[in-house]
């Protein structure tokens, strides 16, 4: 029986190993062992596993062709797994309407519990009193953390708090720069690995600005980078562009925050039923 064939980009990493640096060849090792626990791992986890740095890993990806860490799983992900698998890690060719149904509400409600019950109350209590005692709440999130972000600015508008939401990666730069220590910056990242979302978060800490963020659980370029870390729970990979069931565990945590801020103060409320009246205006 002939030997089953190797995806192609591990086939190119075999070819090229000799020729990468000591360190380098430490990150191929590993993810030659461990393709499949791989596509799960941040920068970060596969520094950790390799034993290397995190530039080590960038390096190493770059050496194999590839433009960085996330084109490199996107790329080893499309290699291992089904297109199917791609779009939901549960779904097959094979399934019904009804049988996708199942699996994509099971996959959602399996994210909120285990997120639940990962998740640290203490942190969220921190991030709710930076988020209280700020000048203003500067959310940062791009591609479908986006939408996430504009959730969370109409929620702390909604209390009254400053808050505004940035995709555009020059003007949250921007602004960063004109952050202190009397704002927040809280920044969204299923992968915690978006580059723009990193140097930015970092470019307002160093400003003085304290730093939430809210990734997949597990550490990250993002997560090592701020002073509060929140997490979402799930068996999404981190390999895909688009979060699904982690985006929902996303915006629970948004909700959380946003009750536990509300419940604080009366202020909160008058702002809100203020809110409300207005708004009423624009209703038949």
């Amino acid at each position: 029986m002939k030997p089953e064939r190797l995806p192609t980009l591990l086939l190119r990493m075999e070819a090229m190993r000799d020729s990468l640096g000591q360190a380098e060849r430490k990150v191929v090792d590993y993810i030659l062992e461990n393709p499949e626990k791989v596509i799960y791992l941040s920068v970060a986890g596969l520094a950790e596993s390799s034993g290397v740095s995190d530039a080590t890993v960038v390096r190493a990806c770059r050496k194999l062709g590839l433009s960085g860490y996330q084109d490199f799983k996107v790329t080893l992900a499309q290699d291992i797994v089904t297109p199917m698998q791609s779009i939901h890690e549960e779904i097959s060719e094979d399934d019904t309407a009804s049988g996708i149904v199942d699996k994509v509400f099971q996959g959602t409600m399996q994210a909120l519990t285990l997120t639940h019950d990962s998740l640290d109350a203490e942190a969220l209590v921190k991030a709710a009193d930076a988020i209280t005692n700020a000048r203003r709440v500067v959310i940062l999130g791009m591609g479908s953390s986006y939408s996430v972000a504009v959730d969370m600015q109409h929620k702390l508008l909604r209390l009254g708090i400053d808050a505004v939401a940035f995709n555009d990666s020059h003007i949250q730069t921007i602004t960063a720069s004109l952050l202190t220590k009397d704002d927040v910056v809280f920044a969204i990242s299923h992968s915690g690995s978006s580059k723009d979302i990193v140097d930015n978060t970092k470019l307002a800490k160093s400003n003085g600005a304290t730093t939430i963020s809210l990734t997949s659980i597990g550490s990250s370029p993002l997560s090592k980078t701020t002073d509060i870390q929140l997490y979402t729970a799930s068996k999404e990979t981190q390999y895909r562009i688009v979060a699904l069931s982690s985006r929902i565990a996303q915006e629970v945590i948004i909700d959380t925050l946003y009750t536990l801020i509300a419940i604080r103060d009366k202020k909160y409320v008058d702002g809100f039923h203020k809110i409300e009246k207005a708004i009423q205006r624009k209703k038949y």
